[in-house]
C-alpha cells in the first residue's frame, strides 16, 4: 500500500440525500477519511449520524460525524457550492451526458480545493429521484456490470475518493471569483426565472414544462455558468418580460 497522503480537499462535500442506515454513514465518514475529504452532508436523513453503531463504523473518524452539516431540504443544503455531481444508476434521456468517476473528479479539482464542490449520493434504496437530480450541474455515474449494478453507498464513496485523490489541488489554484461558476443558489433562481418566462410567452409546454428545462439544466450544468453568466441570461428574460407587457 502507497504511504503517499492523498491531497487535502476542504471545501469537497458529500452530500447523503434521505440516508437510511446509521451504520452506512458512519462507514462514509470512514472513506472520507481516508481520502481527506472535509465535508459531510446530510438531508433530512431517516437515521442517527451520531449514534454508537455509526461511531463505530467510522473507525475513529467520529469528528467528520461529529461536525456533519444536517439540513431538511436539498436547497438549503447545496445553495452555496459551484459545483454538484449528482450521482446516478439511471440511464436515460433526461441524464445524458453522464461523466465516469474519473471525468467528475478531474472536473472538481479544475476549481481547486477551495471552491466548494459536492459529489452527491441518494438514498439507498432508491437512489436520486428525478427532482432531486435537477440539483446537479452534471451527473456521474461508475459504470459496473449491469446485470448486478448494486452498490453499497459507502463502497461507491469510496470510489470517487480514490479519484479525487489522483488530483493535486495544491498545484491547481482555486479559481478568481469572477471566473468560479456560479452558486447553486444562483441557478436555481436563474432556472425558476427561465420556467416562469418561457411559460408566460409560450415557450414550454404549460403541462410539462419540466420536460424541456431538464435539458436546459443539463446544458448550463455543463457550461459551469459563472454569476455574471447567470445575470446575463436573467437581464434577458427580463427583457422579454418587458416587451411582452408592451
Amino acid at each position: 500500500m502507497s504511504s503517499r497522503k492523498p491531497p487535502v480537499w476542504p471545501e469537497l462535500a458529500i452530500v447523503l440525500v434521505e440516508p437510511k442506515l446509521d451504520l452506512n454513514v458512519g462507514a462514509v465518514a470512514r472513506a472520507l477519511k481516508n481520502f481527506n475529504i472535509g465535508r459531510l452532508v446530510l438531508v433530512a436523513p431517516g437515521c442517527d449520524h451520531l449514534s454508537d453503531k455509526a461511531r463505530a463504523l467510522s473507525c475513529g473518524a467520529d469528528d467528520l460525524l461529529e461536525k456533519a452539516e444536517v439540513f431538511a431540504d436539498l436547497e438549503s443544503a447545496l445553495a452555496g457550492f459551484r459545483l454538484v455531481v449528482g450521482t446516478t444508476a439511471r440511464i436515460g434521456k433526461y441524464c445524458s451526458p453522464v461523466y465516469t468517476p474519473a471525468e467528475s473528479a478531474a472536473k472538481i479539482a479544475e476549481l481547486g480545493a477551495g471552491l466548494p464542490a459536492a459529489i452527491m449520493f441518494g438514498r439507498e434504496d432508491f437512489g436520486l429521484s428525478r427532482e432531486q437530480r435537477r440539483y446537479s450541474h452534471i451527473l456521474s455515474s461508475i459504470p459496473v456490470n449491469p446485470d448486478f449494478s448494486s452498490l453499497n453507498l459507502a463502497q461507491s464513496v469510496l470510489l470517487y475518493g480514490y479519484e479525487m485523490s489522483r488530483h493535486f489541488p495544491a498545484a491547481v489554484a482555486s479559481l478568481p471569483a469572477a471566473a468560479a461558476p456560479a452558486d447553486q443558489a444562483e441557478l436555481q433562481g436563474m432556472y425558476s426565472h427561465l420556467r416562469q418566462t418561457l411559460t408566460r410567452h409560450g415557450f414550454l409546454n404549460p403541462s410539462n414544462p419540466d420536460h424541456l428545462l431538464e435539458y436546459l439544466r443539463r446544458l448550463f450544468g455543463r457550461a459551469g455558468m459563472s454569476s455574471r453568466e447567470v445575470r446575463i441570461i436573467r437581464g434577458i428574460m427580463s427583457l422579454i418580460d418587458r416587451l411582452g407587457d408592451r
